[in-house]
């Protein structure tokens, strides 16, 4: 199996996890707002523990973003220390 076959499996894998936990959340029937309110705006994060796993959550996606780019110019031979080659260490 070569590299960019397993990044393919990781990257489905990680969107097929990502589907699978967005999805019951979605589905939820609740109305954000209650009724009499004036103010429109929906709360993303109610309490400080919400606010942290936003950012924990963004983190997250950041780095693996970030390892993404970085895995994908070392596969490429994009550097010049890289051959694009796996080498066991």
């Amino acid at each position: 199996m070569n590299a960019s076959r397993k990044l393919a499996l990781t990257l489905s894998a990680a969107v097929a996890s990502v589907g699978l936990l967005a999805g019951p959340a979605i589905a939820q029937d609740t109305d954000p707002a209650p009724a009499g309110d004036d103010d429109h705006r929906i709360s993303m994060a109610d309490t400080p523990r919400d606010r942290l796993g936003l950012i924990l959550l963004g983190a997250l996606l950041t780095a693996g973003g970030v390892a993404f780019v970085n895995g994908r110019k070392q596969l490429k031979g994009e550097r010049d220390q890289a051959s694009g080659d796996f080498r066991w260490r």
